[in-house]
Parts: structure tokens; sequence; C-alpha cells
């Protein structure tokens, strides 16, 4: 079953024009995994270092193997090292209302 992953992030203060300039390169590489059907990343407007990664996967269990990749060859890592704590990820399914 398709689902949102929505991940929440703020970059540490003042940096979030570098994180967005990260993102730029990474995230079009996320757009091409396997079972990625959507992403769009949303900029607070009242805090621009904080931002939102919106995803629509075929599966939760895609999403996995996909933040596993990303984990295995560092990326997270990296990632961390420009955000102020630990990011938010949360996953929802699509309501049938």
């Amino acid at each position: 079953m398709a689902c949102y992953v929505m991940l929440e992030c703020t970059a540490k203060k003042a940096t979030g024009s570098a994180l967005l300039e990260v993102l730029r390169g990474e995230l079009p590489i996320t757009r091409t995994k396997d079972g990625c059907q959507s992403l769009e990343l949303t900029v607070n407007q009242d805090n621009p270092d904080n931002m939102v990664i919106v995803m629509r996967w075929i599966s939760r269990a895609h999403y996995a193997t996909y933040r596993a990749w990303r984990e295995a060859n560092g990326d997270l890592k990296r990632l961390g090292e420009l955000i102020d704590g630990s990011p938010s990820t949360r996953f929802f399914d699509i309501s049938d209302v």
C-alpha cells in the first residue's frame, strides 16, 4: 500500500541555504529510486532553516530499502552534520475518505 513519508529537519542556525544546496544535489537521486512516486521539499515560511520533505512511496518497505541505502553509503551521517538535532520521520497511510 502506498504511503506518504514526512521527513522534517532543521538546519543549524542560519545554514538553511547550505543544507538546501546539498539537498539540491541529493534529492534528484532519491526521485529515481525504486518505489519513489513523488518528492517535494518544502521550506518553512517563518524559519527558512526548517524543512519538510514530503515523499510518496509505493510502500513503506520501499522507503526502508532506500533509507538503508542512504545510511550504508554515509549520506545520512553527512546530512546529520548539517542539521540541528535528529530529523523527524513520520509515515502516513492514504485514507479512503
